[in-house]
């Protein structure tokens, strides 16, 4: 396998760098010998590789084959090599997608210090015009989307001080008032009533009725924080939940808890006062406001987040960002992929190899939509080394930026997909204490 194909001579010395990196390259053929992945595409008859250096400390390698028309692309971020960063956005449009290009863009307005790379995150959907995720987010320790009820579907990346952790996430959320008990918030920044993709909160169940992967409560309480940036949404969001059409109530909550108003007889069309909630009740959720959102009454929002991996609490503060995937495919280094998924699809995932190093991968054609089955890109991460991989959201969605340029064909007719949020390699990460 070529692993170091014809480059510019003026980028002979990164290289250098990037051939250091050939034994982290080989097939860890031996490592995932008692496995059960699959034959990889990248180590299959045909395919070679070469790495390029993009930057500091960053290299790309690019898998290909002559014959098909399938390109792999990796790209490994070494915080040892540079001062690196990884983190997340949902960008400046709140409750509207934006493309990761635009995304990495409004990170700063300083050109020079746009993010190095990026990727298309996690698992989203549109509730009538917003956009709503499909498991956790967090964004600077708030709590954006809650988790999957079950944790074996809340798979996500926690990101923080620079580097990501691969894990189970489960959001447990509260309100209360004075003199009462505590009640579950069911979600955040959605439609009450219906979630896609995995149930949230504690009534939640499946309506087949509406199609696979629906899932309903006609009694909920849904918090939306500024960070959605639109007006709450209204009643009857989607003709086939009637658990959608209930008016419910509404309560405004400021910064400290206080309630500043409260419409007992319906919902929607209220932007959330900055540092605040706008809390939206149906059913016995809009009973418990009506009764206990008073204007004028502290109410208490506890929000916990908790790592099912080992079973503690992670402190939410500005350095965690969470990005919800669905699968596991390599854990431990280990092949971890227990779905059932055989669809061919353009790919995205996020991994952590031995060293430390970060990788972003994506696997679509170069000419037209294609890609792999989900067993598959467990079997290049393994391959590459990967210590812990996640799938992130992948099809139209899959999209490869490095230095503000898209690096893979996106395999939408109209290009680059807006999506809902993005992971990226910034400037940034930490230095060594300097020895007299």
């Amino acid at each position: 396998m070529d692993l170091v194909g014809p480059l510019p001579r003026r980028r002979a010395t990164a290289l250098f760098a990037a051939g250091l990196l050939a034994a982290a390259l080989l097939p860890a053929t031996a490592a995932r010998a008692a496995d059960t992945a699959p034959a990889s595409l990248i180590t299959s008859p045909g395919y070679s590789g070469t790495a390029e250096a993009v930057g500091p400390g960053l290299t790309l390698l690019t898998y290909t084959n002559p014959e098909d028309d399938r390109i792999v692309q990796v790209l490994r971020a070494d915080p040892d090599l540079a001062p690196l960063t990884v983190e997340s956005t949902t960008g400046a449009g709140g409750a509207l997608a934006e493309t990761t290009t635009q995304m990495l863009d409004s990170t700063t307005s300083v050109v020079s210090r746009r993010p190095h790379a990026g990727v298309n995150g996690g698992f989203w959907t549109v509730q009538r015009g917003n956009l709503a995720f499909m498991g956790v987010s967090v964004q600077e320790g708030v709590i954006q989307s809650a988790s999957c009820a079950v944790p074996s579907r809340a798979e996500a990346v926690l990101i923080q001080h620079g580097r990501p952790y691969i894990s189970q996430f489960t959001t447990h959320l509260t309100v209360s008032a004075p003199g009462a008990d505590p009640v579950a918030l069911d979600g955040v920044n959605r439609h009450p009533g219906w979630m896609p993709g995995c149930a949230q909160g504690t009534g939640a169940t499946a309506d087949r009725s509406a199609g696979g992967g629906i899932f309903t409560d006609a009694s909920e309480i849904v918090a939306f924080t500024p960070q959605f940036k639109a007006p709450t949404p209204a009643s009857d969001g989607d003709p086939r939940f009637t658990e959608d059409d209930d008016p419910g109530a509404e309560a405004v909550v400021g910064a400290d808890g206080e309630v500043l108003s409260l419409n007992p007889d319906g919902r929607g069309g209220t932007a959330v006062p900055a540092g605040g909630r706008v809390l939206q009740g149906t059913g016995t959720g809009a009973d418990w406001l009506r009764a206990h959102a008073v204007p004028g009454t502290v109410l208490t929002l506890q929000e916990r987040l908790r790592d099912e991996r080992f079973g503690d609490d992670i402190p939410l503060d500005a350095s965690v960002d969470v990005v919800n995937g669905h699968y596991p495919l390599v854990r431990d280094a280990r092949y971890a992929y227990t779905g059932t998924n055989v669809k061919v699809d353009p790919r995205t995932a996020i991994a952590v190899d031995g060293p430390g190093r970060t990788l972003f991968v994506t696997v679509t054609g170069r000419t037209g939509r294609d890609g792999v089955t989900l067993d598959g890109l467990a079997a290049i991460l393994l391959d590459l080394g990967a210590v812990d991989a996640l799938n992130l959201d992948g099809g139209g969605s899959t999209t490869l930026v490095v230095e503000q340029t898209v690096r893979n064909r996106p395999s939408d007719a109209t290009g680059e997909r807006a999506v809902a949020d993005s992971v990226y390699i910034g400037y940034g990460g930490y230095g060594l204490y300097a020895t007299p």
